[in-house]
Order: C-alpha cells, then sequence, then structure tokens
C-alpha cells in the first residue's frame, strides 16, 4: 500500500512538474506573463511536493518514532496509535467480562427478590424490595453494551488511521496538492494522515485509563455470585417454606444486602470512569486534532504568489 501510494504521487508531481515547464515555455513564446507565472508558481508548487515525496519516507518514520516516544509502553510496542488500539481491544474485553457477571448478578438478585413464604391465608417476599436494585443492575447492563459499542467503534476508528493515514491519506494528499484546482484539499488530507496518526491518539492516551476500577468491580461480582452461601436453592426447596425460611435467614446472617450495597456503589464508580475514558477523551481528543488539521490544512494548502506587474 505504501510503495503504491508514493509511486502514484510521485508520478502526478512529474506531470506537475511537466505541465508547468509548458506553461512557462508557452508564456514566454506567446509573451503572456499570466500564463507565465501560472507556470511558475504551479512549478514551486510541484518542487515542494517533490520535497515532501522525497522526504516522505524520513517524515513517516519521524512520525512513528515521535508517536513511540510520546508513551510508555504498555499493551505493545510501537507507536501510540498501535499502543491505544491494543489497549482498547483488552479494555472492551475486560468491559465485556464486567457485562457477564453483572448479569449473573442481576439474576441472582431476580431469583431472590421472588422467593415467597406461603402461609395459606397469606404470602409474603422478604426481598421485594430489591426490585430498586435489580432496576439498577439492569441500567448498569444497559450503559456496559452502549459504552461496549462506543469503545468497539473508536477501536475500529483507531485501526482503519493505523493502517491507512501514513500509507494512503499522506500519499493521496500528495496527488490532490499537485494540481492547483485541488491544492487546499490536498494540503487538508495531509494534515489529516498526521493529526490522525499522531495528535488524536497521544491526546486520548493522556486520560486515566479505567482498567482497575472495572478490574475491581468485576472480581467483587465474581465473588459475590461464586460464594456458596448465596447459591440458588434446589427446585423442590422452593415448596417448603421451612427451607425457603432458612435460606432467607442464611442470606440476612451473611449481610446480603450490604454486599449488594457495595456492589451497586463500586459498579457506578467504574462506570463513570468508563464512560468519561469512552465519551469524553475522544470528544476532547477529536475537538483539538480538528484544530490541528484546520491550522495545518491552511498553512500546507496555501497558495504562493508573485507581486509582478502583468501587461
Amino acid at each position: 500500500m505504501e510503495l503504491v501510494g508514493m509511486n502514484i504521487a510521485i508520478i502526478v508531481v512529474t506531470i506537475s512538474i511537466l505541465i508547468s515547464g509548458i506553461s512557462i515555455g508557452l508564456g514566454r513564446a506567446l509573451s503572456i506573463k499570466r500564463i507565465e507565472l501560472f507556470g511558475l508558481e504551479e512549478l514551486i508548487q510541484s518542487i515542494i511536493n517533490a520535497a515532501l515525496i522525497g522526504a516522505a519516507a524520513a517524515i513517516i518514520l519521524l512520525a512513528q518514532n515521535i508517536s513511540s516516544e510520546a508513551i510508555t509502553p504498555v499493551c505493545s510496542t510501537g507507536p501510540t496509535i498501535t499502543e491505544l488500539s491494543c489497549t482498547l481491544q483488552s479494555f472492551s474485553t475486560s468491559l465485556f467480562s464486567f457485562s457477564q457477571e453483572l448479569v449473573k448478578t442481576s439474576v441472582l438478585v431476580g431469583y431472590y427478590q421472588t422467593l415467597s413464604l406461603d402461609f395459606q391465608a397469606f404470602a409474603i417476599q422478604p426481598f421485594t424490595n430489591l426490585s430498586s436494585i435489580s432496576n439498577l443492575f439492569s441500567t448498569h447492563l444497559l450503559l456496559s453494551n452502549l459504552l461496549t459499542i462506543l469503545l468497539n467503534f473508536n477501536l475500529q476508528i483507531i485501526n482503519f488511521f493505523s493502517e491507512n493515514s501514513l500509507f494512503l491519506l499522506f500519499p493521496l494528499g500528495l496527488v490532490f496538492r499537485s494540481f492547483f484546482a485541488t491544492r487546499k484539499l490536498g494540503g487538508f488530507i495531509i494534515a489529516l494522515a498526521i493529526g490522525t496518526y499522531l495528535f488524536y491518539p497521544a491526546f486520548i492516551m493522556i486520560f486515566p485509563e479505567p482498567t482497575a476500577s472495572l478490574a475491581s468491580a468485576t472480581a467483587n461480582m465474581t465473588l459475590f455470585n461464586s460464594n456458596p452461601e448465596y447459591a440458588t436453592m434446589p427446585v423442590l426447596d422452593l415448596n417448603d417454606n421451612y427451607a425457603i425460611a432458612a435460606k432467607l435467614d442464611n442470606l440476612t446472617s451473611k449481610d446480603f444486602i450490604g454486599e449488594l450495597t457495595l456492589i451497586t456503589q463500586e459498579n457506578s464508580n467504574a462506570l463513570s470512569k468508563v464512560s468519561f475514558y469512552s465519551v469524553f477523551s475522544p470528544l476532547f481528543s477529536l475537538l483539538l486534532t480538528i484544530i490541528f488539521i484546520k491550522e495545518l490544512g491552511n498553512m500546507l494548502g496555501g497558495e504562493i504568489t508573485f507581486s509582478v506587474g502583468v501587461v
């Protein structure tokens, strides 16, 4: 991909140099200053493009080195964008594990919420008020699924830029910059390539990753779900009031409600950090990257003109 893109850019720049040379010769032959000045301007722009192509390998290598040195690798070795891709992939897996344990906890709470003691004349459900916690778990589950989608969406964007920013968009920008009609577009695409490869992932990486909080919340739910004291009862015992009463009494003595309260608190804290990392950090990084792309694009897409009188 890299060689194909650069070869096309070299061919286009060579053609633009030939066209500018023809324009200069034609303008001088016909004594038309406008055509001659147009040829001179295009020749200078072609020389700039040729210099960018000649330095393309060095620019790509420099971008990769700067990106690699910008952070301390934890998940993988390589540029920042590769590290971010690995981090998001690992984080998405952790969030999925969190959702799995949350489903198990929600099912367990729903089970005990519906247990009832039947005394023929009346029936009571001691844990019916667990419905509020069950509803909260449902909200947490919906939020975790939404955040998983957002994380994977951002991961797809990062993977696209990692594969195409320097090896497709950069040469494509050089091609468009070779023609006066698309020079601003070419400058924008070059700036887009540099911004998405260097700045967008770097800005995201400055935000604290909430993996530790998410792992802690997942571990607490795992311990809760695997606690034999909280295991569901055999189906045959559901018709035995004494068995149900003994189970409910055991849950009370083990502080069943207290543990659920701590789990909901830790889950809320973990999901708030995940929301901040999954929603705010990409938006913040995107805003700063857009500003950088706009300024660099204006610089690279600018024209070089001559203040010469035209007769």
